[in-house]
């Protein structure tokens, strides 16, 4: 019998097989809520390490109207409510496409695709700014030194962009097949509608967690 655990990391290599095994369960408000949560601990612990570490933004300037100072402390109360809003915008953009294109899934199935797509493909980026972060609140590294170092042509912005560069792919895969599985479109139409939700779950995401 499959553990939560072992479903949750299967859908890495076997997406549309562990998709096509969630629909069909019971409990997915449930799942979903579990899925989501993974990244929003995890994401709220980085912004709880980085003020203990006192970091800052180096280069980008926040979008909102956040000093550089109090970004990361703001962020922690600010990554929870982005997360869902991104989450929710992005279900109801693909259920409305999907229903507008023929799709068959519910709101309910697409909910959990999507949670668990996000929660998956998050993983790309937090195996280097949880890490990162929780070695500057301890003192390891300094947290402003290494958000120069990021942005600088140095080892850790190759590190950074490889692992921004996985996050982005397994976002271009999973939401597309996500729309596959639950609203049976073929694949041109899931790719379309895949992609453009995601640039619009990042796009809002940037706008809090820039």
């Amino acid at each position: 019998m499959k553990t939560f655990i072992s479903e949750y990391f299967q859908t890495i290599y076997k997406p549309r097989k562990t998709f096509e095994e969630l629909i069909v369960k019971d409990n997915l408000y449930k799942l979903s809520l579990a899925y989501i949560s993974i990244p929003i601990i995890c994401y709220s612990l980085m912004y709880i390490f980085l003020t203990i570490a006192n970091g800052a933004p180096s280069t980008l300037t926040p979008w909102l109207n956040i000093s550089k100072e109090d970004y990361y402390s703001i962020n922690r109360f600010l990554l929870a409510p982005s997360m869902i809003i991104c989450w929710f915008t992005a279900t109801s953009f693909i259920q409305v496409i999907s229903r507008l294109l023929s799709g068959k899934g519910t709101f309910e199935y697409t909910l959990a695709t999507i949670a668990l797509s996000i929660s998956i493909a998050m993983w790309g980026a937090l195996v280097h700014d949880l890490p990162m972060s929780f070695l500057s609140a301890v003192g390891v590294i300094d947290a402003k030194q290494h958000e120069l170092a990021m942005n600088s042509p140095t080892i850790f912005r190759t590190i950074l962009w490889i692992c921004y560069s996985i996050y982005f792919i397994a976002f271009f895969i999973l939401f597309p097949v996500s729309v596959r599985v639950v609203h049976k479109l073929n694949w041109i139409k899931s790719i379309l509608i895949g992609s453009l939700a995601f640039i619009l779950f990042q796009t809002i995401f940037l706008i809090f967690n820039r």
